[in-house]
């Protein structure tokens, strides 16, 4: 592990703390104008995510209504009654974006997939990124907003469903995450910047309980008039 991507674990609460955990569930509003574009607004604007700290599984109560909740794996999505009754099933789910362009409508299971996929790396980051099967580089200094922050150029491995193979996280001195930077593969390849803030320690690990998302420009800066993705956090636990 490089010396950038062991500081930012420590300053997230630190492995050992981090391999206690076996589940975290979050109270979270998701909004933002790709719902409105996938004709979906307002589906995630009060739900509780629930999901495991090692294996890709999250669940999203409530979904797409109340008395239902979705699950997710990189393999398998349902919808399910609250009393466990099968409502709807996509095996193979990533298969079916193929030919869906960034302006297509989603379903409910594509919606799902995209809030799932999404939320569960957030989460488990940096932790996630001391992995073997992870392959990190330092990139050097990025200034912005009169501040210095630290790249760490990350590949994911095949076997971790995200956004996209490479992304760039960029960690303050003190070693929070305040910027991340990758493609979104399945709204065909719109470049995104990410900026996590308003941390806060929920039994000793940091988590920003704000998120905001914005397509990227060529030069770096953020498309402001637009918040892409907005993700609020409540309380969260860990188990």
């Amino acid at each position: 592990m490089n010396e950038l991507l062991a500081l930012a674990i420590e300053a997230h609460g630190g492995i050992h703390r981090w391999q206690e955990v076996s589940h975290f569930r979050v109270a979270a509003s998701i909004t933002g104008d790709v719902w409105t574009l996938k004709g979906k607004p307002g589906v995630l604007a009060d739900v509780e995510l629930e999901g495991e700290a090692r294996d890709q599984r999250v669940k999203i109560t409530p979904f797409p209504w109340p008395g239902r909740y979705t699950t997710w794996e990189p393999h398998r999505q349902t919808i399910e009654t609250d009393d466990g009754m099968l409502v709807a099933e996509r095996r193979d789910p990533v298969a079916s974006f193929a030919g869906l362009t960034r302006r297509s409508s989603w379903d409910d299971l594509h919606a799902a997939y995209f809030a799932g996929e999404a939320s569960w790396n957030y989460l488990v980051a940096p932790f996630v990124l001391a992995r073997p099967d992870f392959i990190t580089e330092e990139a050097g200094p990025w200034d912005e907003d009169g501040q210095t922050w630290h790249r760490l150029l990350v590949t994911y491995p095949e076997t971790i469903v995200a956004h996209c193979r490479q992304q760039t996280y960029y960690f303050d001195s003190t070693g929070l995450l305040r910027r991340l930077d990758y493609t979104i593969d399945i709204l065909g390849g719109v470049p995104a910047v990410h900026y996590p803030s308003d941390y806060r320690e929920f039994a000793g690990i940091m988590v920003p309980r704000r998120r905001r998302i914005y397509v990227r420009n060529p030069d770096g800066s953020p498309v402001r008039d637009s918040v892409s993705l907005a993700i609020d956090v409540g309380n969260v636990t860990f188990i």
